[in-house]
């Protein structure tokens, strides 16, 4: 455990968020903070994405805080390694919720370890913002206390479906790790493709990961000679299955999902990636929202998409805080029922930022936060509305977008 923001450290801040006190709060002492938790995958199969996660949720607490905090009261933030592992996330999100009392639990990030979590948190009343895509999710929230920032597997399915066709595949392969994320997510781009008049030539198949060989799963992957084959997975087993892939023989085109082809994969198959098409939700790049965060965390705007995931980081924060603004209140019913109102529905005044969004909250307005990783728009189960997609081809060993669909709301 590493208690992030202390009192001292809540008061430092840069000059503009000093300047931003002249329309806050001060902070009330004596107050009891607003304690959050934020319970990232630091480590593990999530490990290349956890950290960006935590240091977004760590950069808007401190931004407010240096602000005056939220309804006078400081923001105190405990951050937890979910280590990508559910046992160790339950075990992390029981410390979270009876011993430092938090209203929420942001950035968890595989479908598993959101899944394995909610039912602690949907018992004590607590409040739940991940980036996972299993359909399970919004069918296991009976509390409407749960807030997904990332599109759900289907969704992603059907798009990285749309983006392969697109290329002109007219037979598929399709097999997945077998997990959370990708069920829903291989039936969906199977779904459409046959939609679209191409073919699936085989049965749709799951793989355990940890195996020491997928010869025999790649020998039924390949059977018929597709045009194409579909793997979601995560990197270490994708790795695995790439390399059984690439010694086969087979001259057909791999499709995979971001996750599972970073430097990690890169570095482990060298020259073979060359010709890897793969596929991700993204920020929307060019947006407002979106360059602040890439000024905030100390990137250079490359016209490419950076942090995909911290992106949805500062999202989670953002949106929680001005929704307890938003509220006057920390009771997480109360909350939920306002993240809608400062996220969702036209006709409002559109704001980029949490400091932003509190000044217009405390002046009467009713306010649309928009957001660095979408437009951050929930459907009624909390469900974010819609990404941005994009497909990336892997040439000299460096990604290059070949493909995006963007998300009109």
């Amino acid at each position: 455990m590493n208690k992030l923001i202390t009192r001292r450290r809540a008061l430092q801040g840069t000059a503009a968020a000093f300047a931003a006190t002249a329309i806050a709060p001060k902070l009330v002492l004596g107050a009891d903070p607003i304690n959050v938790g934020s319970l990232t995958p630091n480590t593990g199969g999530g490990g290349p994405f956890g950290p960006n996660i935590a240091a977004a949720h760590r950069r808007v607490v401190e931004e407010v805080n240096a602000a005056g905090g939220v309804l006078g009261r400081e923001v105190q933030l405990t951050q937890e390694n979910s280590e990508t592992n559910p046992e160790t996330a339950v075990r992390a999100a029981d410390k979270l919720i009876n011993v430092n009392q938090v209203i929420g639990i942001l950035g968890t990030w595989s479908s598993s370890v959101t899944l394995g979590i909610m039912p602690k948190c949907q018992e004590a009343g607590v409040i739940q913002m991940c980036t996972s895509s299993s359909a399970d999710i919004p069918t296991k929230d009976e509390k409407g206390l749960v807030f997904n920032f990332q599109a759900l597997s289907p969704v992603w399915g059907d798009a990285i479906a749309d983006l392969a066709l697109r290329r002109g595949f007219k037979t598929f392969s399709l097999m997945a790790l077998n997990n959370d994320f990708t069920g829903s997510m291989i039936d969906a781009f199977a779904a459409k493709v046959k939609a679209k008049g191409a073919q699936v030539i085989n049965e749709p198949f799951f793989y355990n990961g940890g195996q020491s060989s997928y010869r025999t799963e790649v020998e039924q992957l390949i059977a018929g000679d597709p045009e194409a084959v579909f793997i979601p997975a995560y990197v270490t087993d994708f790795t695995a299955v790439y390399k059984e892939i690439f010694r086969s023989g087979y001259e057909g085109q791999v499709i995979s999902v971001s996750i599972a082809t970073g430097d990690k994969f890169k570095e482990a198959v060298g020259e073979a990636a060359n010709g890897l098409l793969h596929g991700v939700p993204v920020p929307p790049i060019g947006s407002k929202a979106y360059a602040m965060y890439l000024q905030e965390a100390g990137l250079e705007d490359t016209g490419e998409v950076q942090h995909p995931f911290g992106t949805a980081g500062r999202d989670q924060m953002s949106s929680l805080l001005l929704a307890v603004e938003k509220a006057g209140s920390t009771d997480t019913a109360k909350v939920a029922k306002a993240i809608w109102e400062v996220t969702t529905g036209p006709g409002k005044k559109e704001v980029f930022s949490v400091l932003e969004g509190l000044e217009a909250i405390r002046a009467g307005e009713e306010i649309n936060y928009s957001g660095a990783s979408s437009s951050v728009e929930f459907d009624n189960e909390g469900m974010v509305l819609g990404r941005d997609f994009q497909l990336t081809e892997v040439q000299d060993g460096k990604d290059v977008v070949v493909e995006r669909l963007e998300f009109k709301g």
